[in-house]
């Protein structure tokens, strides 16, 4: 017999998991940015393994202004499903935001590559960037 709060497994229960996370997902349309992250920490905590719930964790704290956290955020969601692709395009965007312009082409190449479930705005946006990113990278040649 296992007492509540004493076992080493997590159960996990993806139906709250869902709930929890679809009510973040609303609440990031209303800009409801604190009680979405509220949201999407039960999510998480329902299914740690939930990608999702990760990411869009780390965009309601990006729109919060917490960028620290978002990027972590995003590695962890990347940690979960390496191929979430909006994971990939969100933490390009914050890696470009930092100048860190080798690190930003990696992430929205993978972004491209990941993103067959993600829409058509976000992937001509992330080649549009890209190809900034790289004629800028590129040495002056006279």
């Amino acid at each position: 017999m296992l007492l509540s709060g004493c076992s080493a497994d997590v159960q996990k229960d993806t139906r709250q998991a869902k709930l929890r996370y679809e009510a973040g997902a609303g609440l990031i349309n209303q800009r409801l940015y604190a009680r979405a992250v509220e949201e999407f920490d039960r999510a998480i905590e329902f299914d740690p393994d939930y990608a999702e719930a990760y990411c869009d964790r780390g965009i309601a704290r990006y729109m919060m202004g917490e960028h620290g956290k978002a990027f972590r955020d995003f590695e962890l969601a990347l940690e979960k499903d390496p191929t979430l692709g909006k994971a990939h395009f969100h933490r390009a965007i914050l890696l470009d935001q930092d100048g860190k312009t080798a690190e930003a082409i990696e992430a929205y190449e993978s972004f491209i590559r990941c993103s067959q479930r993600s829409p058509a705005v976000y992937v001509q946006r992330a080649n549009k960037r890209l190809a900034e990113l790289k004629e800028n990278a590129q040495p002056l040649q006279r």
